[in-house]
């Protein structure tokens, strides 16, 4: 399935898909595949997102997410294509100086920065399946808020600004897992809810609800206050190890 090449030490271990809903009306699919490096454990998620815009052109997404087997991002791609605009955004993470190269390659050339960063950290992408990946970077407080930072870019088709960090916010609703139903079956998740910290301590953001499954923080389900409900089409273990 993949826009991406799989490399020679990797092996598949999941592959799944969601939809993508927002008052019950589907406008977006991804699908996706695992690999895990059989020599230094790393991970990475070869996603595809396809959905249609207004004008009836299908927008693609393309991801590819490494991250070490601490959990932290090393190369980040982000391909789209609509009709003919082609962009491709890049993040790579030099480990040695604690900073990530970021790139955005268009039709008219490429643009470069490089950012600052703590040891750990989480890049952003429209892609739901490695969008928790950064739940495993550090020891998780059960019973309390835990806080994370996150890249994220504003750059869609051309470079507006940098990229940019925030915080989040991440607490479990309940100690215990719960039985959710995917579409007649049932399957064991825990329940988070995220916020997104702001600077103004008044302004308290919507939480995001999120049921994550005991496979790689890959979700099975997501809820925002706007309506828009992200849910697993499948999921399926190829992983021979287990």
């Amino acid at each position: 399935m993949s826009y991406f090449r799989k490399k020679q030490n990797e092996d598949k271990v999941f592959r799944g898909s969601y939809v993508y809903t927002r008052n019950d009306n589907v406008y977006c699919e991804e699908n996706f595949d695992l690999y895990k490096d059989k020599k230094d454990y790393s991970l990475t998620f070869q996603s595809q997102i396809i959905s249609r815009v207004s004008t009836g052109e299908l927008l693609n997404v393309s991801i590819d997410y490494t991250v070490n087997k601490d959990y932290i991002p090393q190369k980040v791609i982000i391909d789209r294509s609509l009709g003919e605009d082609h962009v491709q955004e890049l993040f790579i993470f030099d480990s040695r100086s604690t900073r990530i190269n970021y790139s955005l390659i268009t039709k008219t050339g490429e643009e470069k920065v490089t950012l600052n960063t703590a040891p750990k950290f989480h890049i952003a992408t429209p892609s739901i399946s490695c969008s928790m990946l950064f739940l495993r970077s550090k020891k998780f407080d059960n019973t309390g808020k835990n806080f994370y930072s996150i890249l994220g870019s504003k750059n869609f088709w051309k470079f507006d600004e940098e990229p940019s960090f925030k915080n989040i916010m991440l607490q479990r609703t309940n100690t215990t897992t719960e039985t959710i139903n995917i579409d007649g079956k049932s399957v064991t998740a825990t329940q988070y809810k995220l916020e997104e910290q702001s600077d103004n301590l008044l302004d308290v953001a919507p939480s995001v609800r999120i049921w994550l499954s005991q496979h790689y923080t890959i979700p099975y389900l997501i809820k925002t206050p706007d309506g828009t409900k992200i849910q697993i089409k499948y999921l399926n273990n190829l992983d021979k190890e287990t």
